[in-house]
């Protein structure tokens, strides 16, 4: 990994829009790379992240095996959004569910490109 300070700065960009509570950038293995959360967060937040790094291995063969750049789930209040960054990360943004999934889904792939320049 070239750059964790630079993929550090990308998910706090993305932790910075409206609605975005937080962004984690995981292994496929469910083990946490980098993240970035909003100053104060919820235990129904704790719990969705729970469930991301617990499922990220199912989520991550389910894009691959369908071949798929992005899946999003509703759960626990929060929307969440994976993101394939390279065969091994996997981008992870969750947000409320009145946050806009489009702006919210181009500037997930976005992020996902630019930490893959960082690894």
């Amino acid at each position: 990994m070239r750059s964790k300070i630079g993929i550090n700065s990308e998910l706090e960009d993305l932790t910075h829009l409206d609605e975005v509570e937080a962004s984690i950038l995981f292994r496929i293995d469910g083990n946490v790379v980098d993240s970035s959360f909003k100053e104060e967060y919820s235990h129904k937040l704790l719990r969705t992240i729970q469930w991301c790094k617990a499922n990220v291995d199912k989520v991550s063969l389910e894009m691959k095996s369908s071949n798929l750049n992005k899946v999003t789930y509703e759960l626990n209040d929060f929307c969440v959004i994976f993101y394939v960054v390279d065969n091994l990360t996997i981008l992870t943004t969750i947000s409320s569910k009145n946050a806009n999934l489009s702006l919210l889904s181009i500037e997930s792939k976005r992020k996902a490109l630019l930490i893959a320049n960082h690894m």
